[in-house]
């Protein structure tokens, strides 16, 4: 048991053997029961002894998946728990916990229930057998009504305000039953694609109701108008909850706890303003499993509301109200309305009490606050409200910046930054501001100190420096460049820039660039052709003793552009799908397989092939499994076999001579299934990249040549290299005819090895299709060896005995070498870490981080984005 005090909440329950999985707070407010699947626990908010507290025992194997109280006065000493298929109702009198019913029909398990709001006999459950069960307690034998909804019901909730209209949840579905019209809904709506966690009526619109949904979503419908939302409200992560607040136009949400444990605040939203959530609730250790609001007593001036998370802690949140205004709601008007002339006094008095009380540190930081920063001025200071708006004039730029400040600040939480709508700077600039100044604002809160003045003068010092940095930019900006001022260089030697081409890019896609049509047609047809060289100029663009350059003469031909119209000139550039030009095909490359017995696979890609029409390839893998049906060989001799060898080495020469690289590699692969152990064993290096003439000389590997346009075989980023091969002079990866060289008196390599070449090529066209998967199979099959890693290696240091490690594990201590920040696990796939401090963890959860903060996880207070930088000089 623990006790804590905040400004917003206190702790008045921590119990770690409750094992408590559902919660639920009592029409009156007084008491609020835990159910678990050890104990049953029921608590009275208003006991001053936050210890004291009822446990009573209860053995079941089944956690308990839902609690509510009956929220009528007539049965408000009612509860309701659902364990697995069953209901059961307890009595709660003089203190002791008793069961009254037990109610049995549905046939799995139970996944929400709710209690009618006018009526307290009527209660309503939803399973995941598909039925939506109306109880009658006075009757619990059956269900009084049973509604079948085809698929699982998630959760279920009566109408807050028309007593026979309830709302279930099916996946990503709404249906709405009317009690009185049978088992059939009355309206259907389809609110999301993912699965509903929530559902929530509006307690003042009787057809309003906001769901809650695996999406990151919560959308708002009206059931008379079902076909599209009112209105969304878009959030950062899955939504468990979202439920309306008792007050104003306000709502609560909960993100999903089986997959956000890192996520535990609760977020106030005011639905007439959805950008952004007004407050956030923060103080839980663990994901909030449930919520409700506590009723307000009477004279009692601020609203609260209970929680419960898995950590087995239970808090109460005062909502006070500053934040029941940002909902739209002001207690103050509502009170002297409602209340008494005698009752008004005396909490007004303790109002103005705790809010002077309050407002005390801010108003002293802002006495001792120096107004006089240059450029800046402070517009309102309100300690009560706890806000700060100042104004920074530079030249003819106006920033407005208003400051919030938390209830816990200094201690701890910083100020919220927000530059106004009113401000005439770019978005770019102003998050960088905001995170600036967030950034200086955590530094000092983080030591207990004050930082208004700090980030006001900060605040004003980035934007006179901006301004000038632009003001020097504008300056140096010409529309043109006069020749003058860059010096007339001899371009005699410079080739002139193309104004359009095409090239082949990537596999079997063909990019094109060129200038506008209606830019040709108004142009000269001297200046639609580009000039071979700079004499063939001449003399036509020359003015006075100007000296001809390739800048003077693009400068003189845009202004004559420019006078002849005003359209802006553009460059176009068109992508084609040119795959019907090339024997190579995407969707056989998907289809196609390797695993297996041979004549399946021959069998299966023959079949592939006739799908997409190329029966050629049908006849190929249909004689090839032919080949391996009549004549019964081992795997390993497959291709010394005395038919099957000659006539696989010319279906693969064929297709190869064709620029069919894609069959010759999967007839390379599938008949070459053991050879790969093999010849690995064997030195491949005495064939390539060289092979040895019979004359002693030695043969180039292609594309080695300087001035050849295909590169060499290892660069396989720009294109493929085939041994001993005549390839046409082109640098298009898609555009590639090979031709067999003619026989030479050459020592012959293994055929295995043979058409490791056609293997590595196909294996880059599947990777830039992205089919990596059949990229790794296809790499299975090559016999040689792989080379050795070239270029850094970088290393982790064993955090424990601080040996270098190339693995996961330290090979010394048997440690996990590299633990993620973030999660706390090792790092086995990818990871980054920072250069300075060198804490890092898996990449995705770095992003994450450094996608909201600037500054290390660990709280070491390195700034690792910008001084790993800073390590390279950028």
């Amino acid at each position: 048991m623990a006790v804590r005090w905040s400004l917003e909440f206190v702790t008045a329950l921590e119990h770690r053997d409750l094992q408590a999985s559902a919660m639920a707070v009592d029409s009156t407010g007084t008491y609020v029961i835990l159910a678990g699947r050890r104990y049953i626990a029921v608590k009275n908010l208003d006991d001053s002894d936050f210890e004291s507290i009822r446990k009573f025992s209860r053995q079941s194997k089944y956690d308990v998946n839902a609690a509510e109280w009956n929220p009528t006065m007539h049965h408000s000493e009612l509860c309701v728990i659902s364990s697995n298929q069953h209901l059961e109702i307890l009595t709660w009198s003089v203190g002791e916990l008793a069961p009254t019913h037990l109610m049995r029909a549905h046939t799995r398990v139970i996944t929400d229930l709710n209690w009618h709001r006018s009526n307290p006999n009527l209660l309503a459950s939803a399973s995941i057998d598909t039925f939506i069960h109306i109880w009658d307690i006075r009757d619990s034998r059956k269900p009084a009504l049973s509604l079948s909804a085809i698929a699982e019901a998630s959760q279920v909730q009566w109408n807050q305000t028309a007593p026979h209209i309830l709302a279930t949840a099916h996946d990503g579905d709404i249906k709405i039953w009317d009690q009185r019209k049978g088992n059939s809904p009355v309206q259907y709506i389809t609110a999301h694609l993912s699965k509903i966690h929530g559902l929530h009526w509006n307690p003042q619109v009787e057809t309003q109701i906001a769901t809650s949904s695996q999406d990151n979503t919560v959308k708002f419908f009206d059931i008379n108008n079902p076909r599209r939302a009112e209105f969304v409200l878009m959030t950062n992560a899955p939504v468990w909850r979202a439920r309306y607040t008792p007050f104003g136009n306000g709502l609560i949400t909960v993100v999903v706890p089986q997959l956000r444990r890192g996520e535990n605040s609760l977020l106030l939203w005011n639905t007439d303003s959805r950008s952004s959530p007004v407050h956030t609730f923060v103080g839980h250790k663990d994901v909030v499993l449930e919520f409700e609001w506590r009723k307000q007593k009477a004279g009692d001036n601020d609203f609260q509301l209970v929680t419960w998370s898995r950590d087995q802690t239970l808090l109460v949140w005062r909502i006070e109200p500053f934040l029941q205004k940002l909902c739209g709601y002001d207690p103050d008007n509502c009170r002297k309305s409602d209340c008494n002339e005698n009752e008004t006094s005396d909490t007004a008095s303790e109002v103005s009490f705790k809010a002077v009380s309050k407002a005390k540190p801010l108003q002293q930081e802002f006495s001792l606050l120096n107004v006089q920063i240059p450029n800046l001025k402070v517009d309102k200071m309100d300690p009560v409200k706890r806000c700060c708006i100042v104004t920074a004039s530079t030249n003819n730029y106006k920033v407005v910046l208003h400051v919030n400040f938390p209830q816990t600040y200094p201690n701890g939480i910083p100020p919220t930054f927000e530059i106004g709508p009113d401000s005439s700077i770019e978005e770019f600039l102003s998050k960088r501001i905001i995170q600036s100044l967030l950034y200086t604002a955590q530094q000092r809160v983080s030591k207990g100190r004050t930082c208004l003045e700090p980030c006001l003068r900060q605040f004003a010092t980035m934007l006179e420096q901006w301004v000038d940095s632009s003001n020097v930019t504008q300056l140096h900006q010409q529309p043109y460049l006069e020749p003058e001022i860059i010096g007339a260089f001899n371009d005699a030697c410079i080739p002139f820039p193309r104004t359009s081409g095409a090239k082949f890019c990537s596999v079997s896609t063909l990019v094109c660039f060129g200038r506008q049509l209606h830019t040709r047609r108004v142009t000269p047809k001297i200046d639609s052709v580009t000039p071979r060289a700079l004499s063939a100029l001449g003399n036509a663009n020359r003015r006075g003793n100007e000296q001809l350059t390739v800048i003077s003469h693009y400068i003189h031909k845009q202004r004559l552009r420019l006078k002849q119209t005003n359209r802006s000139l553009k460059c176009v550039i068109t992508v084609y799908d040119a795959a019907g030009l090339f024997t190579v095909n995407r969707h056989l490359a998907e289809k196609y397989m390797l695993d297996g017995n041979v004549e399946r696979i021959c069998k299966h890609n023959a079949s592939m092939a006739e799908s997409v029409g190329r029966w050629d390839l049908v006849q190929a893998w249909t004689l090839a499994g032919l080949i391996i049906k009549t004549h019964q060989v081992d795997q390993d001799d497959m291709l010394e076999h005395p038919f099957g060898n000659q006539l696989i080495q010319s279906l693969i020469s064929h297709y190869a001579n064709n620029s069919d690289v894609q069959t010759a590699a999967m007839l390379s692969c599938v008949f070459g299934k053991g050879q790969e152990e093999k010849y690995r064993r064997k030195s491949f290096l005495k064939y390539f990249p060289m092979t040895q003439l019979a004359s002693g000389k030695k043969w180039l590997k292609a594309g080695g040549s300087p001035y050849h346009t295909i590169p060499p075989a290892d660069v396989v980023a720009d294109g493929w290299v085939f041994p001993l091969l005549r390839v046409a002079r082109s640098n298009s990866l898609d555009n590639l005819k090979i031709e067999a060289l003619p026989n030479l008196p050459f020592e012959k390599p293994p055929i295995s090895s043979f058409y490791e070449y056609y293997k590595l090529a196909y294996a880059e066209m599947l990777h830039r299709w992205g089919l990596l998967y059949n990229r790794a199979e296809i790499l299975k099959y090559l016999c040689t060896p792989t080379e050795n890693h070239k270029g850094v290696e970088f290393l982790t240091d064993c955090q424990k005995c601080k040996e270098p490690s190339r693995t996961t594990s330290c090979i010394t201590c048997k440690r996990v070498s590299l633990e993620c920040i973030i999660c706390h696990t090792s790092v086995r796939g990818s990871a980054n870490c920072c250069l300075v401090c060198g804490h890092g963890g898996h990449t995705k959860h770095m992003r994450q981080w450094f996608e909201k903060y600037s500054i290390c996880a660990t709280g070491c207070g390195c700034r690792c984005l910008t001084e790993a930088l800073g390590m390279f000089n950028f």
